[in-house]
């Protein structure tokens, strides 16, 4: 296919690919699996996403984009290349890349994203911040004058932004995000339940009972581990408010970050906003209550949109075919050229 043009949400938990014209054509976990003695991967996406937790002598599975940015150069490069040859197979022709990048990202940061993705395959990348692709993916028009509030809880990185036409007034990044409530999860459990749990089973009970506002009916689940204190095999039955309770600090803080930049925002785009709702993506946005505490500690509606985990994927393929407008805000392809790259 001649002048392929790809729009990639490069997630921390997620990689997802589109295509304008065709929509969402890739969606993997972003996970490696690599041999150890030569650092080739050996498998890419859901395979070593399984793998983990269950890796033979050798081998190696791991995230090589951390908090929205690039922890292993070579093997994110490899996992990059993999997927890339997967949505154009045999074209001849290196594909333009709009790409998400964290709203925070260092320059630094930034060129080694431009940097991995050449040499990756792309023939010239364009970097746009998530919570702006996020904004275009779920809707937003970029040539609209009017003020949205997007927030955008990933896996490695929250992102949020107050958007009016196609560029960002105010924006905020924490740390904070699926990962971290995962990590917390499995430090809960062992404080209290003296039970060892892995990653895909705190992933399980925050996606299964995790909620971000006490439920009226309490839902439990079992987890299995391993004893704390024997090493032996143990259950806990956990419940859902148990796990509420667990992420509210967390919780806390990316609430009083959007009410900090609320504060920051001008009063015409904060009209705007309130005359409207925040819009809330990301894959970690449909955590039950998420929606319902955004709303009491800001005093808006708060909606999640269609699709929050495709949104910023879909938000990069609208960038590609509105770049006429983002180029009046400094947004522009990368050649090899451009950041001097062998």
């Amino acid at each position: 296919m001649f002048g392929y043009d790809l729009g990639i949400d490069l997630g921390t938990s997620s990689l997802v690919i589109s295509v304008p014209g065709k929509g969402i054509v890739l969606n993997e976990p972003s996970y490696v699996a690599y041999d150890t003695q030569t650092d080739k991967i050996l498998y890419a996406g859901r395979r070593a996403y399984y793998l983990q937790g269950r890796e033979p002598k050798d081998v190696e599975v791991l995230q090589p984009l951390r908090d929205g940015v690039i922890s292993n150069y070579s093997l994110t490069q490899q996992m990059l290349k993999y997927f890339i040859n997967r949505v154009i197979k045999k074209s001849i022709f290196k594909p333009r890349v709009v790409a998400s990048t964290p709203a925070m990202a260092t320059d630094v940061e930034k060129r080694m994203l431009v940097s991995v993705m050449i040499n990756a395959g792309a023939r010239s990348v364009c970097l746009v911040e998530e919570p702006l692709c996020a904004a275009f993916g779920a809707g937003v028009d970029p040539s609209h004058p009017n003020g949205v509030f997007i927030i955008d809880i990933g896996g490695g990185t929250t992102d949020m932004a107050v958007v009016s036409q196609g560029s960002m007034s105010q924006t905020e990044t924490l740390r904070i995000a699926g990962n971290a409530f995962d990590e917390e999860i499995i430090r809960f459990m062992k404080e209290k339940y003296d039970i060892q749990i892995g990653p895909r089973t705190a992933e399980e009970i925050k996606k299964s009972i995790g909620c971000a506002m006490p439920r009226d009916n309490d839902v439990t689940m079992t987890a299995k581990g391993r004893d704390a204190l024997t090493g032996m095999p143990k259950t806990a039955e956990v419940t859902s408010n148990d796990i509420c309770h667990c992420l509210k600090p967390m919780l806390n803080e990316i609430t009083a970050a959007a009410q900090v930049l609320f504060e920051r925002t001008s009063p015409q785009l904060v009209t705007d906003i309130t005359s409207s709702y925040v819009m809330l993506a990301g894959g970690s946005a449909e955590l039950y209550g998420l929606d319902s505490l955004f709303s009491e500690a800001l005093g808006v509606d708060v909606k999640v949109v269609d699709d929050p985990q495709l949104c910023v994927a879909k938000g990069a393929s609208v960038a590609l075919d509105k770049m006429h407008i983002l180029d009046n805000y400094g947004y522009q392809f990368k050649t090899k050229e451009d950041v001097r790259i062998g």
